[in-house]
């Protein structure tokens, strides 16, 4: 008689993933996953780590891990697991594994995902198998493709002395046209425009990190003799000159801080030398929210998610140290030693007293005027244009967590001061006035809202929480005035964040009915 289940030995699955959310691989730690990107792009979280993720590409995962997408379009993938102590897979952790178009590998995929659906017999596995060795084979096949990541580590290691497209051609194993041609669909432009990027990245950190540094110098260093035609390049691809750019951190400024104050610096024309960042939470864009990521290049990012390495904020050598409140309440000895270079700032309730009170610190107080006026403006604009959408029925704003959902207060709160407060919304009078309860979905039932709002919350989150029952007994539920935009980027503590979540706002809202 066969045993069916030990002859089974593969698991095929897909999932797709939409731009911001995420979803949990091998909570187990018990098998190994081939994981396939069919569409889209995103990044793969592990033990703290990121690593980006592109279409056609494959990766073998041993632990745990969370896929986030970051793509405009849906994240597909399609994976294989099996069980983490069968042996005979157990090479495909040490060789490079082929790029593929989906084209030729989906119509595989789909194609195991049907027989695996029937019901199990010899056959049928046999069949299953088939597919996912053919998948296996072509998937060990190196294509032309497969060399571009290790030529743009080569152009990224060699900025002062770069190969030349023949050489990289050479080391692809390809001839200069092809390899030009791959190169572009891979990384979106062509060597050349990749090593111009990679240089002003290079020389936006020598300026900021290296004390006293020309534009001759960091031009050397990146790999352009011509000084004047670096500056050019430099103020084509940065919009200012090298001269103009170095002045924004002539008085070197590192935050220590768990809110993103760098925001405020950059609005006054100031970039840090170091900053916090938050790579589990923004693992696409370098641990910053997108919108600063750019801005930030040349920055030390520290990571905020764990006690700040002294050492790290100063071999950065700050001219002064920019302090909040840290949550633990920790005192770091090191920066206790430079105590003349720190200024410690209190925890506010409002964004633009951390703007006034840095501004007054470093003497631009005539720029925040114009910088409120600025976003004042803009609120006005979009709570006009929201009206129709919020002068009907009272609101209460929920987070929905692992474990936990929040009920959010209506002001001292830059996010919920700008809802209630500035963009017209209605709060419900049972809500609290500050800070936020922890509440279950029958309390959520008895608060009785009119329209519902779920910010910061992850997908998985969300459908937990909708699949309990007492959820459709919540009037906005039974009314279908639930919204969920994506707001995870939603961060008004800046002006800059602030900006960006307005120039989004409507529109994000009014398309994002949440259907349950």
């Amino acid at each position: 008689m066969i045993h069916i289940k030990q002859t089974n030995f593969f698991k095929v699955s897909s999932t797709r993933i939409r731009e911001g959310q995420s979803e949990n691989i091998n909570k187990s730690n018990c098998y190994t996953y081939l994981i396939y990107v069919a569409t889209g792009g995103g990044y793969i979280v592990k033990d703290g780590q990121q690593l980006s993720i592109v279409e056609g590409k494959s990766y073998i995962i041993t632990k745990e891990c969370m896929i986030m997408s970051t793509s405009a379009n849906l994240l597909t993938v399609y994976t294989i697991s099996w069980e983490k102590d069968w042996n005979d897979l157990a090479f495909l952790q040490s060789i490079p594994l082929a790029d593929q178009q989906s084209s030729k590998l989906v119509p595989l995929w789909d194609e195991a995902l049907r027989i695996q659906k029937k019901d199990i017999s010899f056959t049928e596995i046999c069949k299953l198998q088939s597919v996912i060795w053919s998948i296996l084979s072509f998937l060990t096949d190196h294509t032309e493709v497969d060399g571009i990541e290790e030529t743009k580590k080569i152009i990224r290691n060699h900025l002062s002395n770069p190969y030349s497209i023949t050489k990289l051609a050479d080391k692809a194993k390809m001839n200069p046209a092809s390899f030009t041609r791959a190169f572009k669909k891979r990384v979106g432009m062509s060597p050349k425009e990749y090593l111009i990027e990679e240089r002003i990245k290079s020389a936006k950190l020598l300026m900021l990190q290296t004390k006293g540094i020309t534009t001759k110098d960091v031009s050397m260093k990146v790999g352009i003799q011509d000084e004047f035609y670096f500056s050019r390049l430099f103020k084509q691809k940065v919009g200012v000159p090298p001269s103009v750019f170095m002045k924004r951190s002539k008085e070197r400024i590192a935050v220590v801080s768990q809110i993103f104050l760098q925001d405020h610096l950059l609005s006054l024309g100031i970039q840090p030398v170091a900053a916090p960042s938050y790579p589990t939470i923004y693992p696409s864009s370098n641990g910053l929210p997108s919108y600063l990521e750019k801005q930030l290049e040349g920055t030390v990012l520290l990571n905020a998610e764990n006690m700040f390495q002294p050492e790290e904020i100063l071999n950065t050598q700050p001219d002064h140290i920019i302090k909040t409140p840290l949550h633990n309440g920790e005192i770091q000895s090191v920066i206790l030693s430079h105590q003349q270079r720190v200024r410690n700032i209190s925890l506010k309730t409002q964004w633009n007293e951390y703007l006034r009170e840095i501004a007054s610190l470093l003497g631009q107080e005539n720029k925040v005027d114009r910088i409120e006026k600025e976003i004042a403006t803009l609120e006005l604009k979009v709570r006009d244009e929201i009206c129709p959408f919020t002068r009907k029925g009272k609101w209460a704003v929920i987070w929905i967590r692992g474990n936990e959902i929040r009920l959010y207060g209506w002001r001292d709160h830059a996010c919920l001061d700008l809802i209630y407060q500035k963009l017209g919304f209605e709060a419900h009078p049972d809500i609290p006035t500050v800070g936020y309860q922890i509440v279950t979905v029958k309390e959520l039932v008895d608060l009785n809202a009119d329209k519902l709002l779920i910010l910061w919350s992850h997908e998985k989150d969300v459908s937990r929480v909708v699949k309990i029952k007492e959820w459709k007994m919540i009037r906005a539920v039974e009314n279908r005035q639930v919204y969920y935009p994506n707001s995870f980027e939603w961060d008004p503590w800046g002006p800059i964040g602030r900006k960006n979540m307005l120039i989004n706002f409507a529109s994000s809202l009014q398309n994002s009915k949440l259907m349950s």
